[in-house]
């Protein structure tokens, strides 16, 4: 396993689920970086809105991906809110509004805060890695 912090590894992750490199083989970090590159427009020149990660290999990422399949089983909350997360690079204000809510308060208009999520995002992390911790030992 990778020398990163688990939240690195955890956008790493996400980078490799949303990679839609289609050909067959390895991805290199040089293939990484050349496709994360700004694209650059004649009229303004805008930096690039995505999150630079570090390299995970494919062996890291499908172990990540069998602690993610764990939770799934774990909690089906827990790992929508690290998928939103990580995968579809939600922030906490969001994922409290846009899918917390509805869970929190059903039949109102109050909304979940990000003080409802941030404990439950640890909480899904933490079972990620020491899913990872115990496959590893």
């Amino acid at each position: 396993m990778s020398d990163l912090s688990i939240t690195d590894l955890m956008f790493a992750y996400g980078a490799w689920v949303n990679d839609d490199n289609s050909d067959l083989g390895c991805k290199s970090p040089s293939l990484m970086l050349i496709k994360s590159a700004p694209k650059l427009c004649k009229d303004s020149v805008k930096p690039s809105s995505r999150r630079t990660v570090s390299y995970i290999s494919d062996e890291d990422a499908l172990a990540i991906d069998r602690a993610m399949n764990k939770l799934l089983r774990h909690s089906v909350h827990l790992h929508n809110i690290v998928t939103y997360h990580f995968i579809y690079n939600w922030s906490e204000r969001k994922i409290a509004r846009d899918y917390w809510s509805d869970f929190e308060y059903p039949d109102s208009e109050k909304q979940a805060g990000v003080y409802h999520v941030k404990p439950l995002l640890n909480l899904g992390i933490g079972f990620v890695s020491g899913v990872l911790a115990r496959d590893i030992a």
